[in-house]
Parts: structure tokens; sequence; C-alpha cells
């Protein structure tokens, strides 16, 4: 052992300071790599590689997030991928405590996808208090002139939701805000301060229909009215906001209310 100190004290000052930095990284990596804290790669790679392993894509990344504060309780996950693959759109799920991703699909119906934030499906819309938070709800539409969305978003028999997002660069510059993007709408429904409301429980409901697992077997119309650059009305579409385990069955609403404006 004194031979080894011996010869380690020989080592030159610079040199040894190296070694020692590259001896401490070592045994970091070994401990990030034994407790199985998520990896240091780029997500978006992961994503690619989730693409190809399920024969998705390679779609067009339409944005980058991290879960934000005044998001749905208890997420379950750090982070949120967004690509448009034509005719699905694809989300990719970041875990924060696993090291891995987890990749969420969802078909488009004639060029539309009106559906809310992925659940994790292992915790509910409500932690104790609402009030501040929001549940994210996003419309993608295929039609580029399509500048401004509103969603009459009906709940029950008694209570609708009125929602109203502009989206791409040629969106009035007074009707933007900080969920204003270029590729969908982004709409955030306030969350009630009481949780055993009854709003809150169908927003509950609502957030489940894009559980990454087990969605109900629930549904929810809503009318989306698109618009162009100019404030014309170019499409009026009745839609059925439904889990991923409903997306063949039939839609079972009057064909006669919906509308496309030439």
């Amino acid at each position: 052992m004194k031979k080894r100190k011996r010869l380690f004290d020989r080592i030159p000052r610079k040199p040894r300071f190296f070694l020692d930095a590259f001896l401490t990284l070592a045994i970091l990596f070994v401990i990030v790599s034994a407790v199985g804290l998520p990896d240091f790669g780029d997500e978006e790679d992961h994503f690619r590689r989730l693409e190809k392993a399920n024969l998705a894509g390679p779609s067009v990344i339409l944005d980058r997030m991290d879960v934000q504060p005044e998001w749905p309780w208890e997420m379950g996950y750090h982070r949120l991928i967004i690509g448009d693959a034509g005719e699905e759109i694809l989300f990719g799920i970041s875990a924060y405590k696993r090291n891995y991703m987890i990749l969420q699909r969802r078909e488009k119906i004639d060029g539309l996808l009106l559906v809310p934030l992925p659940s994790n499906q292992m915790h509910g819309l409500y932690g104790s208090d609402g009030t501040g938070k929001v549940l994210p709800l996003f419309l993608f539409a295929d039609d580029p002139a399509a500048v401004k969305a509103e969603v009459t978003l009906r709940l029950s028999d008694t209570l609708e939701i009125e929602l109203s997002q502009v989206r791409g660069p040629d969106a009035p510059p007074e009707e933007r805000d900080d969920c204003t993007r270029d590729g969908y709408f982004w709409f955030n429904i306030p969350l009630p301060g009481n949780h055993r409301s009854e709003k809150a429980d169908l927003l509950g409901d609502l957030y489940e229909t894009n559980a990454i697992s087990r969605p109900p077997n629930l549904a929810f119309p809503a009318r989306i009215r698109l618009y162009d650059a100019a404030g014309e009305l170019l499409e009026t579409r009745e839609y059925l906001i439904r889990g991923r385990n409903q997306e063949d069955a039939p839609y079972t609403g009057n064909p006669d209310t919906t509308e496309v404006v030439q």
C-alpha cells in the first residue's frame, strides 16, 4: 500500500488533478447507472427510436415542452414531445422517475384531432385544490389556412365551455398569448377550485380520454369552427372527443350539421 502511495505521489500535480477528476466522474457514472436515473441522451433521439420501433413517423416535431406548474396534479412525467405524422399525432412522454419514454399515438379524423393533454392514468386530475390549475386541450388541424379556432365543448346536457385560440405567424398580434403555437391550437380549460363539483368530475373524465392505458368508454361532443387570417369561416365540424379504444367506432352525431365553406 505504501509503495502505491509513493508511486501516486510521484505523479506531477497537474496530471494528478486530471486523474482525480476522471476517477470522480467514473464513480458518479457508476452510481447514476446503478440507481436508474434518466439518461442524459437527447430525448428527441429517444423519440425517433420509438417511432422506428413502432413503425410510426417520421413525424414533424411541433413542440417540446416541460410539464407546467398549472397543469393537473402529479403528471407522472416531466417532458412532452408532440409530433405530427400526417394521419396521426404522436406524443412522446418522458417519465422523470424511470429511464424510459412512452409513445402515445392518436389518429386524426378527416384532418382534425381534438384531444386533452396525455394522462398517465396513475394519478387523478386533482391533488387537493384546483385553484390556478388548467387542463390543456390541443387541436390539430391539417388546413394550413386555419389561423383561428373556436371550440364549443359539451361536458353534459347543461354544461358547455367556449374556447378560442389562434396559431401561426399570421395570427393577429392582439389575440396571441403564451399558448400561441405555429403548428397547432392550444386551449387551457380552467379547473374549478372545488374538486368535488360536477364540472370537476366531468373534466376529470375528459382528461382520462387521452390516458396512456385503459382509457374510459366516454365521449364528449364538440363543435369546431376554423377561420382564416381574414376572419372568414373555413369550416364548422361536429366532433366527438373519445378514448383511443373508441377511435374506430362510427360517429353518431348528425352529419347534416357539418359544413365546409369554400
